[in-house]
C-alpha cells in the first residue's frame, strides 16, 4: 500500500493512499493547491476521496474537488452541507475502483466516520480513524493502520496543572479524541498478526510527545511505526 502524509493535525488533514490502480484521498482540510502539490499535481489521477466528518481540518476543500469532478463520499450530515457529496450508510461496503470501502461510526462530537479499505488488486487492507475518542469496533485482517494518537493523559494533567491549558479545552479533547493511552489498548484488543506498518496522525503539538509514542506502539506491536 502507497501512502502519503500530505498534511496532519489541527491546521489541516489529508492523506493519499494507493494501491497501483485506485488512488484514494482520505480527508480534504486544507487549501485544494496544498494538495495539489501533495499529488504531484495529478489530482486527476484521484478516484475518490473519504471525508470523516464537517470540521474546516477535515472538509475544506470539499467545494473545490466537487469543481474539479472529484467524488467525495462520507456520512449524511458533510453530504447535507456540501450538495454533490455521496452520502454513505454505515457499515455498508461499497467500491472505489480496486477498493473495497467500508465506512463505520466514530466517537467525536459532530458525526464522524472512520474508513476500512480492503484492496483487491494487491490483497492489503488499511484502517483509517481520526478525531475519534475511541473505537467501538474491532477489525482483522489489517496490514496498515492510519490513527490518531493526539495526546498523552500525563502530559495534558501537566498542562492543565500549569495552566499551559485551559481546563475547557482539556476537557473537550478527551472527549473527543484519542489518547495513546486508549489507542494501545485499542491494538491490543485487534489482531495485529499482518500488520506492517502504523501512522500515528493528528498529534496534538502541546499534549504529545512523538518519539515516546512511536516507541510505546513499536513496542507493542512490532511494526513500522511513522509519525504524521
Amino acid at each position: 500500500m502507497d501512502i502519503k502524509i500530505i498534511a496532519s493535525g489541527s491546521s489541516g488533514n489529508a492523506y493519499l493512499i494507493g494501491d497501483g490502480k485506485t488512488h484514494l484521498l482520505l480527508d480534504a482540510g486544507i487549501p485544494f493547491k496544498r494538495i495539489q502539490v501533495g499529488c504531484g499535481f495529478r489530482t486527476s489521477s484521484i478516484d475518490g476521496c473519504l471525508v470523516t466528518h464537517r470540521h474546516g481540518d477535515h472538509a475544506a476543500a470539499i467545494p473545490k474537488l466537487l469543481q474539479r469532478g472529484i467524488t467525495v463520499y462520507s456520512n449524511a450530515d458533510v453530504a447535507g452541507l456540501y450538495p454533490g457529496v455521496q452520502s454513505v450508510d454505515a457499515l455498508r461496503e461499497f467500491r472505489i475502483g480496486t477498493f473495497r470501502v467500508l465506512p463505520f461510526e466514530a466517537e467525536h462530537d459532530v458525526p464522524c466516520y472512520g474508513y476500512q479499505a480492503t484492496s483487491e488488486e494487491i490483497g492489503e487492507k488499511i484502517v483509517y480513524i481520526t478525531d475519534s475518542a475511541y473505537v467501538k469496533y474491532t477489525f482483522s485482517g489489517l496490514t496498515h493502520i492510519m490513527i490518531e494518537a493526539n495526546y498523552a493523559q500525563e502530559i495534558m494533567i501537566g498542562n492543565v496543572r500549569d495552566d499551559r491549558v485551559p481546563l475547557s479545552l482539556a476537557a473537550r479533547v478527551m472527549e473527543t479524541h484519542m489518547s495513546i493511552e486508549t489507542l494501545l489498548d485499542l491494538l491490543r484488543s485487534n489482531d495485529m498478526t499482518q500488520v506492517r506498518q502504523i501512522y500515528l496522525l493528528h498529534l496534538s503539538d502541546n499534549n504529545s510527545d512523538a518519539e515516546e509514542f512511536k516507541r510505546q506502539v513499536q513496542q507493542e506491536t512490532g511494526a513500522e511505526v511513522y509519525i504524521a
